[in-house]
């Protein structure tokens, strides 16, 4: 069974640990660094991390987090770029949409 953990600021992980998700990590200074650990334990197949965190990075780290497929990083946020909406539908079901 694929766990689900949570990555982003305390308020961010609330409501999520309201929903049920027990495994949520408060963002540290250096998110980068979580995310690597996340990547290493291989224990979560499902990551939803704040946008403001995948914001926060540089172009060729947020391509790397948004390309992950051992754990997939998911941004949650009320807006989406709509290129990262493309990478997400391509990762998930294989196909590019907007070909």
């Amino acid at each position: 069974m694929v766990k689900t953990v949570v990555l982003g600021s305390n308020e961010f992980i609330v409501g999520f640990q309201l929903a049920g998700i027990k495994d949520t990590i408060e963002a540290s200074n250096n998110p980068l660094k979580d995310i690597n650990k996340l990547k290493e334990k291989k224990e979560h197949g499902v990551v939803i991390i704040d946008e403001k965190i995948m914001e926060n990075l540089d172009k060729h780290e947020r391509i790397d987090v948004e390309d992950s497929v051992d754990p997939v990083f998911i941004p949650v946020s009320t807006k989406i770029e709509q290129d990262s909406l493309k990478r997400l539908i391509k990762k998930s079901i294989g196909v590019d949409l907007w070909k």
